[in-house]
This record gives C-alpha cells, structure tokens and sequence, in this order.
C-alpha cells in the first residue's frame, strides 16, 4: 500500500507505521480526510490490478460521506466558525456538515454543479486533495468551470458569493446556507460577501451586526 500511495494523483503518501496504527487501532483520533481518500484509492487500484471487485470497496465520495458523518459524532470544538454572528458550535457545525453532505450526495448521483461545488468549497478551507479529487470529478462529469486543477483562491471566493447569492434569493430558507458560502468568500477578503453578511444582521443565534463597512469593488464585479 506504501508503494501504491505514491503513485500520481494519490493526494498523500501512506507511511507503514501510520497504515499500522491505524488499521491495528492505535489511535483513536480521526484520521485526516486525505489519508482516508488516499487509503480508499490506494485500496481501488489494487483491486483493479488483481481482479478483484473494486465496487465493493465503494467510491471515494461514499467514503467522504461516512468520514464526515465520523467527524460529525465526535465532540465538536469549541468554538464555531460558521458564520459572524456567533453561532453555537454545535450547530454550526450540523449546519455546515448537511450542506456539504448534501452536495457530497448529490455529487455521487452525477450531479456536476453539486462537484464543483465541494470542489470550490475545499479550496476556500484549505483542503488541497479533497478540492482536487472533487474538481477532477466535475470535469468528468462535464462541468463547463471544471478545469485540469482546482479553481485559484480568487476564482472560488468569487464563486462562493454567487452561489450565496443564488441561496439568499431562493427565500428565507436557504439563509443559512447563504451565510455559509458568504463567510467562505469573506474570510479570503471578498468584499461583498461582507457587506451580505453584515446586512444579514437578523441572525438567530446572534446580535445585530453593525453598518455595513465600505470596500473598494474588485475587478469584474461591476
């Protein structure tokens, strides 16, 4: 398995002692999701080399699922980052882990919008290998912005704050989900996500946010 996980496009090198550990019950903490990806695929492409069935093994979107549904039971830290309004953690983090479960879902179903989502989602928190496996899945499944790589930094704030705006115009329903995507894209300094999220001042969870701050426009948003 070592050898396997350093094949390219495998998102992490699988050292034999972590593999033994783990598998053998040593630690207790959650593995990190681009050890489990890469253990899932690790374990695709030996099936594949000796015949055996790989679709029993389940794909990597599945285990996604199940590796976010692990991290949803464990204790949740102890302060949340969903939103500027001072969310509980808890909920918090149930909020942001249905959205992303959603779309994970979805994704499997052959929903492309749904992958490049996750896609633009990971890299806006920092989680290289899991925004390249889902980019190079919208690109299978045809998505007109999926690329080679994953979006730059920019690009997925400014396609996080559409996707915000599309959220907050569906109704008061998807607000949630629109402070979601709206705090993904102001915490990489795009300016009208802030201003959405202080005009969003009617929070459940929270006080009345203050004016909106004034910010210089960024290129293309006019």
């Amino acid at each position: 398995m070592h050898r396997l996980s350093r094949a390219q496009g495998i998102p992490k090198e699988l050292p034999p002692s972590t593999l033994n550990d783990i598998l053998n019950g040593k630690r207790e903490r959650l593995p990190d999701w681009s050890v489990v990806a890469s253990f899932v695929m690790v374990c695709r492409h030996h099936a594949e080399l000796t015949g055996l069935p790989a679709y029993a093994l389940g794909d990597v979107a599945q285990w996604q699922a199940h590796w976010r549904a692990a991290r949803n039971a464990q204790p949740l830290p102890a302060v949340g980052s969903y939103d500027l309004y001072t969310t509980p953690a808890e909920e918090a983090e149930r909020r942001t882990t249905r959205t992303v479960a959603r779309l994970v879902r979805r994704a499997a179903d052959g929903d492309a919008d749904s992958a490049y989502r996750l896609a633009v989602i990971h890299v806006l928190t920092g989680e290289s290998p899991a925004a390249r496996y889902w980019t190079h899945v919208a690109r299978r499944q045809r998505h007109p912005g999926a690329g080679d790589v994953p979006p730059p930094v920019a690009l997925a704030a400014d396609h996080a704050y559409a996707y915000g705006q599309r959220c907050e115009q569906a109704g008061p329903a998807k607000l949630d989900i629109a402070r979601f995507y709206y705090k993904l894209a102001a915490d990489h300094g795009h300016p009208r996500a802030v201003e959405r999220l202080r005009a969003l001042r009617a929070g459940p969870y929270g006080k009345p946010l203050p004016a909106p701050i004034q910010t210089e426009p960024r290129p293309g948003d006019e």
